[in-house]
């Protein structure tokens, strides 16, 4: 009824009942009369402007209203309130539903709204943690990418022997990496995590596939058969040996950069970000140490045993042995799969098919990725910071944009949307030593006061009320101010949009403050008997508070707080907000440089402004993994291959990579550079190196075979790595292909990101680092470190 205080009610969440008393027409006229006539006389006042349309006081009518239902539950059970409302609505969570592998119950129609009988319904609960009841499912998904992967380790193998084990040894490096983890101390892990499980996936088959080519390679051209066998002992020493040699050397500077590129993220201050830059480096390092070290011991027990067998589950006898060719005689015919056929017949002859002197396919090749990679430039130099609030949901989720949605649908105060700005005085900083950086939310650190603050002088008292003048009427002219017509970071209305303690200490005293010892005595009787609603408009009325903020703590004034409702919006995004931070950093550096000794600890406050902080933290870490694992990744290069020339090509290529995957943000998804491209960025840094990496070091790997010239050393890395390039890159866009069916659209677009990763490492390392080095590569000792020393 009108003027009834909300009531608790005791829900029965196993056998609900949902019954209630249909009102008479006459009631409900009455009932509507009421809340017409209450929000005409009282405008945004009346209590009932939450409930009703803005055009209601004109029609008469609200198309929309909502019912605010408290429930008193144990704390057990207090999530299962949204779930027995949304089951009775017909909507629950549960598998391959609305065209996802999980969906949620709070998934709507288009508008987040759903239907029941003749009116929409969209649920809003304080108890539901969506993050944690929908991360499990997605979590889930990763056994699917677990299958693919093997499945592709088995077909590119031919063994399912090798693919098992290989998988095997992949799925370990993450459990083993976790104890490693814990006993460094690290005792975090967050939905962020798991993305570590599809990054690991690739690298580690790219690194088994990486052994297993060179294996063969070196076979077939150190140790040819003439009959299909086994190798005797000491051919099958030596074999091993060599691809040992050559395979610790490649996979390691692919492996060392890929880690490095995650270490980076260590210097973050953000948890998420640094613990998921350590857990996904050791998983990599540990990957790398396994295939140099279990994989070389199960391809031997493979050769001898079971290779050329057709059954999953053969036999261990001892194959027997091969007869080895000799000169002139017929070897066994090697069967090339589909790509090296492609390899073979197709990308090896176009690019040394010349015109006189001219190879004009590398060049046509080149060029156009020359191309590509301008666009890129392009496109990733009109990144914007967020200019919209970072989305986590499907655009269907209930409660997504739930905020603007409830803010300009019902009559409610228009400067509820706004922000609290605090200015604090008094405190010197926080101390955090007991904070436990991993679980924060435990311990929340120990204010540290300012010992020096004393507002009981003059001239710390007009500093103060010089403070809050100036506050109020700050110029604002950037874009995150909504203030046109006036130009004010503070929101002008008809009533008060500030709070100054001291103002209205003054007023209650008269107009004349205390000083000296009678000051603080006043100002505790002022805290404790002053009725803040006096001294303050409606706009402020419930952010004041005397008694929180005035801070009186062992009988002495710790701190206080000036607040203004200003003209930034709640949901301003990064890219305007961070502006109005700054701006009020300048402000507070000059009151800083104003105030009285007494009187320099300033510092200003808001919800708000966390959250900027943590998308400028992110942005600084995708900028500081870029300085650091480019360096890197021409370092390892410039040490693995000896060659500077070499170097200069690959790191061009790598950069390119990095920044097409950034433009096609921009031009194709029209994505800003957020939370989740910030995280995405160390990623692609991390994957646009291995193939490059792969095929350079193995160019100059034809060198020591007596190659001279740069078309016979470019053949050779095709020869021997392009297969290998194209496997990789199945097994890793694969396996993030699988989070297209996540819940989280983060992780739909990690997906996005790591396919266009690999597409245009791919792209780039045969597209354009190969034509390269055929066109103008090194031959001979061009470029040759040791040459140059010499």
């Amino acid at each position: 009824g009108i003027g009834a205080e909300p009531k608790s009610r005791v829900m029965n969440t196993t056998a609900p009942t949902w019954e209630c008393q249909e009102l008479s027409q006459a009631s409900v006229d009455a009932t509507v009369a009421a809340i017409r006539a209450d929000v005409m006389q009282n405008g945004a006042r009346s209590p009932y402007g939450r409930f009703i349309h803005p055009d209601f006081v004109a029609t008469g009518r609200s198309f929309v209203s909502r019912t605010y239902i408290a429930m008193q539950v144990e704390d057990d059970k207090k999530d299962q309130i949204p779930i027995v409302v949304l089951e009775y609505l017909g909507r629950r969570n549960g598998f391959f539903q609305d065209g996802l592998f999980h969906s949620s119950a709070y998934m709507g129609e288009e508008d987040r709204f759903i239907q029941n009988g003749d009116i929409r319904i969209r649920v809003v609960s304080s108890a539901t943690d969506e993050f944690a009841t929908m991360v499990q499912p997605d979590f889930l998904l990763a056994i699917l990418s677990v299958f693919l992967v093997w499945v592709v380790l088995w077909s590119y193998m031919g063994s399912f022997f090798l693919g098992s084990v290989s998988m095997f040894q992949i799925i370990v490096s993450m459990p083993v990496g976790a104890l490693i983890y814990k006993v460094l101390g690290i005792d975090y892990f967050e939905f962020l995590h798991i993305l570590v499980i599809y990054l690991v996936l690739g690298i580690g088959a790219d690194d088994v596939f990486v052994l297993l080519d060179t294996f063969r390679h070196l076979a077939d051209t150190d140790a040819p058969l003439e009959e299909d066998g086994r190798y005797p002992r000491d051919t099958l020493f030596k074999i091993v040996e060599k691809t040992w040699m050559r395979t610790a050397s490649a996979i390691f500077n692919t492996s060392f950069t890929t880690a490095m590129a995650f270490v980076s993220c260590s210097g973050s201050k953000a948890m998420p970000m640094r613990t998921c830059g350590w857990y996904a480096a050791i998983t990599i390092i540990l990957n790398y140490v396994f295939t140099i070290t279990f994989t070389p011991a199960v391809m031997v027990i493979w050769h001898k045993y079971i290779q050329g067998k057709r059954c999953c589950c053969p036999q261990l006898t001892l194959r027997p042995e091969g007869k080895m060719a000799v000169d002139g005689a017929k070897r066994e015919e090697k069967k090339l799969n589909c790509v090296e056929v492609f390899l073979e017949k197709a990308y090896i002859p176009s690019m040394q098919w010349k015109v006189g002197r001219v190879r004009p396919v590398p060049i046509a090749v080149a060029l156009a990725m020359l191309g590509v990679a301008a666009q890129g430039v392009y496109f990733a130099s009109r990144l914007t910071p967020p200019r919209t609030e970072e989305v986590w949901f499907p655009d269907n989720h209930m409660l997504l944009e739930i905020s603007e949605f409830m803010g300009s649908s019902f009559n409610t105060p228009a400067y509820d949307g706004y922000t609290v700005i605090e200015i604090l005085l008094g405190i010197e900083g926080l101390d955090a030593s007991e904070i436990d950086v991993y679980y924060p939310g435990e311990k929340s650190g120990k204010v540290v006061f300012d010992k020096s603050f004393d507002l009981s002088t003059r001239e710390a008292q007009d500093f103060v009320l010089e403070t809050c003048e100036k506050l109020k009427e700050l110029p604002c002219d950037l874009d995150g101010c909504d203030n046109a017509g006036y130009g004010t970071l503070m929101l002008k209305t008809d009533s008060a949009s500030d709070s100054c303690f001291l103002r209205d200490f003054k007023a209650w005293s008269n107009g004349t403050l205390p000083t000296g010892a009678a000051f603080l005595p006043q100002l505790n009787v002022f805290r404790d008997t002053a009725y803040a609603q006096a001294y303050t408009g409606e706009v402020l009325q419930k952010e004041v508070d005397y008694k929180k903020d005035i801070g009186i703590v062992g009988g002495e004034l710790r701190f206080a707080v000036i607040k203004i409702r200003s003209t930034m919006a709640e949901t301003t995004p990064f890219s305007r907000g961070q502006e109005v931070s700054e701006l009020l950093q300048e402000f507070v550096k000059r009151r800083r440089a104003a105030a009285p000794p007494s009187a320099k600890s300033v510092a200003y406050a808001g919800f708000v402004f966390a959250g900027f902080d943590l998308s400028t933290e992110l942005l600084n870490g995708l900028f500081s993994g870029c300085a650091i694992a480019v360096p890197i990744a021409f370092i390892v290069l410039l040490a693995s291959t000896r060659n500077i020339v070499l170097s200069i090509y690959a790191v061009f290529s790598v950069g390119a990579i990095v920044l097409c995957v950034l433009g096609f943000c921009k031009s194709a998804m029209d994505w800003d550079l957020g939370i989740g491209e910030a995280i995405a960025g160390v990623i692609v840094i991390g994957y646009s190196v291995d193939y490059v990496v792969h095929l350079a070091h193995i160019y100059c790997e034809a060198k020591h075979v007596g190659l001279q010239k740069r078309g016979e050393r470019a053949e050779f890395a095709v020869r021997n790595m392009g297969s290998t390039v194209f496997a990789g890159a199945i097994t890793t866009a694969g396996s993030g292909a699988v989070m297209f069916f996540c819940f989280f659209y983060f992780f739909f677009k990690m997906a996005v990101l790591i396919c266009v990763t690999i597409m245009y490492s791919f792209m780039f390392s045969l597209g354009f680092f190969m034509p390269l080095v055929w066109l103008i590569g090194p031959q001979g000792d061009a470029g040759d470190l040791g040459a140059c020393i010499r």
